[in-house]
């Protein structure tokens, strides 16, 4: 008897541990974790979805939004209320003359749904998330309405559609509507989120990829094209530079990570640090003993180590690179003592 308290707690950590299935949508928490849909229930996770465990106590099977300090998720066409503390649910709401309620976008105080199987966009007062109320937006898109994002910098909503993929702008005060992208060349567009520069993220069944568009739609760029399976929602948290993308087609949810450099100082602005598959190589280096700091997706440090960087040798290996999978952020710090940049390990860059 003196094994039981071991066994119970084996018990209760095997019981918690959760692996994403019949996923759809995934949202980043600023607090430090993402959360996905996963049909009876919700799993979160803080460590880059190598573990996952169960979110709160009831079911989300579509779009999620994190705001107002609680999780709105779409739950077999019901919304409902999750605070994000206490992982209980607030409230609930049906949505009258609804048919396949799916994508949702978000900002303090409202918000924007679309109806996949009426063409409508639903707006919902989330003001006093124990009391709910809706209105329609928008009766009908005039195409299949899916992902959705409130784009606040142009108070308006916008929402890329199914089938022949285009996206559309509707303006938070008047609903009128305007297409921003006709020609997107892609089909089945499914999400769409924003980064902290206003370009969009759209993901597509037809091809499987991710699409990054221009503040103004004027241009597009392929940004990640392997990797995915029928990709559906999808969340940029702007604190990581990261997206989060949710494979209906294989359950798994993928990050990708976006700025290859941040932070450099004006001491060491002249020293352009490009990472490599093993290292980094240094541009106008400032030679002499620098040490790497590997983060994880929490900024949470994972290890140190000190290389020797010379003009005549500019580029360097990491051995803890190869021992740490876990490695998503590497903070240079210069022989004086100056943090210098932040780079990203070359496989996060897309």
């Amino acid at each position: 008897m003196k094994h039981l308290p071991f066994l119970l707690a084996f018990a209760t950590a095997t019981a918690s541990a959760q692996t994403p299935t019949s996923i759809e949508a995934v949202e980043w928490d600023p607090a430090g974790r993402w959360i996905v849909t996963n049909g009876s229930n919700m799993l979160q996770t803080s460590d880059g979805g190598d573990t996952w465990t169960v979110f709160g106590n009831v079911g989300a099977t579509h779009g999620m939004e994190v705001v107002d300090g609680h999780l709105f998720a779409l739950d077999n066409g019901v919304l409902r209320a999750v605070d994000l503390a206490s992982e209980g649910q607030t409230s609930s709401l049906t949505l009258p003359g609804t048919s396949f309620l799916n994508g949702m976008g978000s900002r303090s105080g409202e918000l924007i749904i679309s109806d996949f199987g009426t063409g409508a966009l639903h707006r919902v007062d989330i003001s006093d998330p124990a009391a709910m109320s809706s209105s329609v937006f928008v009766s009908d898109l005039g195409a299949t309405p899916n992902g959705v994002v409130i784009d606040e910098a142009n108070n308006r909503a916008l929402v890329v559609t199914w089938g022949v993929c285009k996206v559309y702008a509707v303006d938070l005060e008047t609903a009128a509507v305007t297409t921003v992208a006709a020609s997107t060349g892609l089909s089945n567009c499914d999400g769409i989120d924003l980064d902290g520069s206003g370009r969009a993220y759209v993901s597509s069944w037809s091809p499987n990829r991710i699409t990054r568009f221009s503040p103004d739609f004027s241009t597009s760029e392929a940004v990640v094209t392997s990797g995915l399976s029928s990709p559906a929602d999808i969340s940029y948290a702007v604190e990581l530079d990261t997206l989060a993308v949710a494979n209906s087609g294989s359950d798994l949810v993928t990050f990708h990570g976006f700025a290859s450099s941040v932070g450099m100082t004006e001491a060491s602005s002249r020293t352009v640090i490009s990472p490599t598959w093993d290292g980094a190589c240094f541009d106008q280096v400032r030679p002499g003993t620098w040490t790497a700091r590997g983060l994880d997706q929490l900024g949470r440090e994972l290890w140190t180590e000190s290389v020797v960087v010379a003009a005549s040798a500019p580029c360097v290996v990491l051995e803890a690179l190869s021992r740490h999978n876990r490695t998503f952020l590497i903070q240079w710090t210069d022989p004086v003592g100056t943090q210098a940049v932040v780079t990203r390990p070359l496989q996060l860059i897309r």
